[in-house]
């Protein structure tokens, strides 16, 4: 069983893999890493200069493989969902995409730790986790680059333990 991590830009490739070592050592499964040069054209918005979110995960949720556990695309543009102005990520039962576009940071270490906090939360909520009350957590929301700067890119204890409980049934 693998989760299949997608670019469908030109996303730097240390960051994809860096991504990639992250969800193993996080998720305990093995990761796939692939890249695609043309962008979702349908999903873009040209009036707002961004992804549409949902019409992202629409198109992973088309994409079938064997053993596959989850899907995620990393996108280098904006991404916004429904009536928000925009979304560091977002995902459904098995799909999720994540946008670094406003996680920037000249700071390398610092831009490459946001997006494994994004990449976290939103695989985490894809294997049914809720937002956390400890703002320590990965699970807790987070509402600018501040908040998320704050917290760890891993689970607390009480999350951590009902992920587990998650995997676990996944693995049976």
């Amino acid at each position: 069983m693998y989760i299949y991590l997608v670019s469908f830009e030109n996303t730097e490739k240390r960051l994809l893999f860096a991504v990639a070592k992250n969800v193993k050592e996080t998720f305990g499964f093995d990761v796939r890493v692939s890249w695609v040069a043309a962008p979702f054209k349908y999903a873009y918005n040209a009036q707002r200069k961004q992804y549409i979110a949902e019409r992202v995960v629409d198109y992973l949720s088309t994409l079938n493989y064997p053993r596959l556990v989850r899907m995620l695309a990393i996108l280098s543009s904006d991404l916004y969902a429904g009536d928000l102005e925009f979304v560091f990520g977002f995902g459904t039962k098995r799909d999720a995409v994540v946008s670094t576009f406003r996680l920037w940071s000249t700071e390398e270490r610092l831009f490459f730790e946001r997006v494994f906090k994004v990449v976290n939360l939103t695989l985490g909520k894809t294997f049914g986790l809720d937002y956390c009350k400890d703002h320590k957590c990965v699970m807790h929301p987070y509402f600018s680059l501040t908040d998320m700067d704050a917290k760890a890119k891993s689970f607390c204890t009480y999350c951590k333990t009902k992920l587990e409980a998650t995997l676990s049934q996944l693995t049976l």
